[in-house]
């Protein structure tokens, strides 16, 4: 028989404090169609990105992951669902965006390098090649009614921070997203004693602020070296260590979701 989560014994609670984020960007900046068409272009080939993406890109970038999480079968970027680029840890990728935060700068920045490392081992590693990305990070003010702690939730520890398997938290998300809850507070599965803030509602998001930019620099010896002109974003980290947790897998993939 399955085991059962069920979303109506987690206790919601007021949540208000800072988190961090950090996206792609470019550095130093240039124009999104510096390599599609002449400047002359610029705006005739923005309007039609606008109507056929329904992605704007005029919008503050923290709106960005609630735009791409949501993708209708006549938008251009329906092309993308067979791919699935988009899913993640809560979310299928599809139907609903996730702000992912955490509550400090390098938890952070170490759940954002696994993916470098991924990008870099499907991308440039087979030609021996280091993958660099450009980042910025952000802060913001959250001031949620009704986010869930799962940090208290033991008996789902497991499940919640497995390095590759995405199902649970997937199916998780998914009843979050049409519980209407704000936000969850869990474990980081890529950095021990971190605390992420997967973020459902745009409206919780408040005072959001670039604080500097850095890069990710991902060898082939898979040491990811971030590079920043902010002093304690200056490390680097081996990709082994973005699999803290020894999990038993003690949860079967039939752990199911239940509201009430």
């Amino acid at each position: 028989m399955p085991m059962l989560f069920t979303l109506s014994a987690i206790p919601l609670k007021p949540y208000s404090g800072i988190v961090f984020r950090n996206i792609f960007t470019c550095s130093p900046t240039q124009h999104i169609l510096d390599d599609i068409c002449d400047e002359e272009d610029f705006e005739r080939v923005d309007q039609f990105i606008q109507l056929t993406s329904e992605i704007d890109h005029h919008a503050p970038a923290y709106r960005r992951p609630f735009q791409y999480g949501h993708i209708e079968d006549e938008e251009v970027l329906a092309v993308f669902k067979k791919e699935n680029w988009r899913s993640s840890r809560f979310s299928d990728g599809q139907s609903y965006g996730v702000f992912y935060s955490a509550e400090d700068e390098k938890t952070s920045i170490y759940e954002a390098a696994w993916w470098a490392y991924q990008l870099a081992k499907d991308n440039v590693w087979p030609r021996g090649e280091v993958y660099t990305s450009d980042r910025v990070m952000y802060r913001a003010l959250i001031e949620a009614e009704q986010i869930a702690d799962l940090t208290r939730e033991e008996n789902y520890f497991e499940s919640l921070i497995d390095p590759y398997d995405y199902s649970f938290c997937q199916s998780l998300g998914l009843a979050v997203q049409e519980q209407g809850w704000q936000a969850l507070r869990t474990y980081s599965a890529r950095r021990k004693s971190g605390i992420c803030l997967p973020v459902f509602s745009l409206e919780v998001i408040k005072e959001p602020a670039i604080l500097y930019y850095l890069k990710f620099h991902v060898n082939p010896d898979a040491v990811i070296n971030v590079v920043s002109g902010h002093e304690e974003a200056n490390f680097s980290i081996r990709a082994s260590e973005l699999i803290p947790y020894e999990t038993k897998k003690a949860y079967p993939p039939s752990l199911k979701i239940r509201s009430v």
